[in-house]
């Protein structure tokens, strides 16, 4: 019998995940990976800035979600990863640099002393001191979004001040619209506890070793890991190879790519989800409206480069956030030397600061002088600094982040099924699905991959 054809359309994190999964399956897959790109790794991407290999995006992945860490460790590259120092993280309030209180569960602080005086609410303070109990129980299964949770448990100040600048930052979203379920079912699970959402909180963190770290990342890069994921897959994956309509017939997928065409028993796609909404119009209408009902934000980095002599930053933090009630441009900035002891240097000091949120533009109305300038000025507000970097380099990504609403998952479920019936053969992952980091996207690729295995394979 002929082994089946699986075709994989994108080459980010999660296509390769896919791709790879399968080729190490014992099913003899013949698998094909098309890239429209002339480089695999999607939005993780890293480049020479400063003498320095600097990503361009995220630089990091959380060490206990256990999906990117498990794959790679089968790859054997997780013995060359590093962890961030031992730095604290501070928030832009009221005209100064602030610690995150310390210590805490997603920016909930767990002991309401931890908080500078006059920070929080009195109200929400007591809250916390009480465990932080739900108004109301929560209905098994139910979805809430992280906004509605958090201020019902700790306050309304609790959630604008440390919450949503956290949160809402990892997506440039909209922490009072967000999915709990999807971004943060640790506090929907710890929300159902007798004592309250604080209180078991306490008992995860006291449970936890503090001994392991909280992110992992490459020396060379994040891009250097989906470099060394794309060499395990090898000639399998053929870049400069757009897709550009998608058909069925008689049990085969047919592709017309800007190469030519393909065909495929099995259809993979893992391109963003406006991208695919398009293919998936004359296969599956539905579908395709549901997946182009997902908003997305657009964001901007800019990477800067500083003689130590000429800016002075806190030696003892990591960066810090800016929430939304403080107006600037900028979302949050990094200290990168002194976040990852590789980008230390005793010339110079690298930023990375952010912008753009999914209600915020502004920076997309901007040139790349334009922005960097506006975000010096801020810079200048928040850091006192006055001096220009001699290097700054400018990423920016488009409608790159989605924005999860409560019932996300559910709605998800209800496609992917959905697809089954309208497109047999297809599926769809990515950074949409499960969450926009590293690990979900590994999560969302391996759950397809285990998918084509049962329907395709002859084991």
């Amino acid at each position: 019998m002929d082994k089946k054809k699986v075709v994989v359309v994108g080459a980010g994190i999660t296509g390769l995940t896919v791709a790879y999964r399968l080729l190490k399956s014992k099913e003899n897959f013949e698998v094909v990976v098309l890239e429209s790109e002339k480089q695999t790794g999607g939005k993780l991407k890293t480049s020479p800035f400063a003498g320095f290999l600097l990503d361009e995006g995220a630089d990091a992945f959380l060490a206990r979600a256990p999906w990117a860490k498990d794959l790679f460790d089968e790859i054997g590259i997780s013995k060359e990863f590093v962890s961030p120092r031992s730095r604290s993280a501070s928030i832009w309030v009221n005209g100064s640099l602030e610690p995150l209180p310390s210590p805490n569960v997603l920016g909930i602080p767990l002991d309401p002393h931890s908080v500078p005086s006059g920070l929080l609410n009195s109200d929400d303070v007591l809250k916390i001191s009480k465990g932080g109990k739900p108004s109301k129980t929560l209905p098994k299964g139910a979805d809430v979004s992280i906004g509605a949770l958090v201020r019902d448990c700790v306050g309304d100040s609790v959630f604008e001040l440390f919450v949503d600048p956290l949160l809402g930052g990892i997506n440039a979203g909209i922490a009072d619209e967000m999915s709990c379920e999807t971004m943060a079912p640790q506090l929907l699970e710890a929300a159902y506890h007798e004592e309250g959402l604080v209180a078991a909180l306490k008992e995860i963190h006291k449970n936890s070793d503090p001994g392991l770290p909280v992110f992992y990342t490459h020396p060379n890069g994040t891009g250097h890991i989906v470099e060394r994921l794309a060499e395990k897959i090898g000639n399998s994956i053929r870049k400069n190879e757009n897709v550009i309509s998608i058909s069925r017939k008689n049990n085969q997928w047919f592709l017309e790519t800007s190469n030519g065409s393909e065909t495929a028993d099995a259809l993979v796609l893992t391109t963003p989800a406006q991208n695919a909404a398009k293919l998936l119009e004359t296969v599956s209408p539905t579908a395709s409206s549901r997946l182009s009902d997902i908003e997305h934000a657009s964001v901007s980095l800019v990477s800067l480069a500083f003689k130590n002599s000429d800016i002075n930053i806190p030696k003892d933090q990591s960066g810090f956030l800016v929430p939304r009630s403080a107006g600037l441009l900028m979302t949050a900035c990094s200290f990168s030397g002194n976040k990852w002891e590789h980008l230390d240097d005793e010339k110079q000091t690298l930023l990375r600061v952010s912008s753009g949120r999914v209600d915020d533009q502004r920076h997309e109305t901007l040139n790349d002088e334009e922005l960097v300038k506006n975000l010096m000025n801020d810079l200048a507000v928040t850091l006192g600094l006055d001096s220009q970097p001699f290097e700054s380099r400018v990423n920016r990504w488009p409608e790159a982040l989605a924005q999860f609403k409560p019932g996300h998952l559910k709605r998800m479920k209800e496609t992917i099924d959905l697809l089954a019936d309208e497109a047999p053969g297809l599926s769809i992952a990515g950074s949409y699905h499960f969450g926009v980091g590293i690990p979900a996207c590994v999560r969302s690729g391996n759950e397809v991959a285990v998918s084509v295995i049962e329907k395709f394979g002859k084991n």
